[in-house]
């Protein structure tokens, strides 16, 4: 994350992208979540998605071990990442 001066706006770096955001929408913790996390894509395309590399679907979790991206179907409890083998619960309170 890089340093902003502004109050209410944070930049990031996601990749190689940078992108200014609501610091409102950050939440900055002292360790890596021990949970998956839940993400509801916004704006979501039925027809761009049949042709995804990942093919996600509108809600996905990422694996707290390796950032891995899969997708739910169902509410499950717990699940187990595909590709490093970490399992654990699902942060489904976190959503929104």
């Amino acid at each position: 994350m890089i340093k902003d001066d502004r109050s209410d706006r944070v930049t990031i770096r996601l990749g190689n992208a940078v992108v200014d955001v609501p610091r409102r929408v950050v939440e900055v913790r002292a360790r890596r979540p021990d949970r998956f996390s839940v993400v509801h894509r916004i704006g979501y395309d039925l027809s761009a998605a049949r042709h995804s590399v990942h093919k996600l679907g509108k809600r996905y979790a990422v694996c707290p071990a390796c950032q891995w991206r899969f997708g739910l179907i169902g509410e499950p409890a717990k699940k187990r990442c595909p590709s490093c083998g970490h399992e654990g619960e699902i942060a489904w309170w976190e959503t929104t």
